[in-house]
């Protein structure tokens, strides 16, 4: 038969506080690493290759004119790699008319350093009750997936279902995945 034991289990095992201490710690960094993880990341890689874009000029009535260059500022004024310009020698469009299909705004890719984006004039017209930051929100929207963002359900300028007559920057979570990206 055994002795009963006597004394704590650091007194019976040296080192053993430490390796508890060290767990508890472990424990509670990995616990709070869960709770500020950022969300899911949301990109496809069907973008451009680059952050840094070029279009060609585009010249619309002061309305779109406005509305796309604006587009183009929220983006740019973004922490993140993202820059769009206009120049004359780019193969890159932005084109604004009436389309018979359902979309807003639809990217198009056509190359690393290529893309088209098309404005459906007809449904933007319809259901925009303010026309102005609803084309901008659709063509902010558009840019993101030129910047390899895909479609999500959370507050974003990729979520299909945002308020278009509001939200007419990226979130903080569109901006995050960018940078993830890029």
């Amino acid at each position: 038969m055994k002795p009963p034991r006597t004394g704590s289990v650091a007194e019976r095992h040296p080192g053993s506080r430490q390796r508890i201490a060290f767990l508890a710690v472990l424990v509670v960094a990995l616990t709070a690493s869960f709770q500020t993880s950022p969300a899911q990341a949301h990109y496809d890689g069907s973008g451009q290759l680059y952050a840094q874009m070029e279009v060609r000029p585009y010249s619309y009535n002061s309305l779109w004119q406005t509305a796309i260059d604006q587009a183009l500022y929220n983006w740019n004024a973004t922490p993140t790699p993202a820059y769009i310009s206009k120049y004359s020698n780019s193969g890159s469009s932005i084109t604004a008319t009436s389309y018979t299909d359902t979309w807003y705004g639809l990217y198009q890719r056509c190359g690393d350093n290529c893309y088209y984006i098309k404005l459906n004039s007809r449904t933007l017209s319809r259901d925009a009750s303010n026309f102005s930051n609803f084309v901008t929100s659709t063509t902010v929207h558009e840019y993101g997936h030129a910047l390899n963002l895909a479609h999500n359900s959370i507050t974003s300028i990729m979520n299909s279902s945002r308020n278009r007559n509001t939200m007419t920057t990226p979130q903080q979570h569109d901006i995050d995945d960018v940078n993830a990206y890029y």
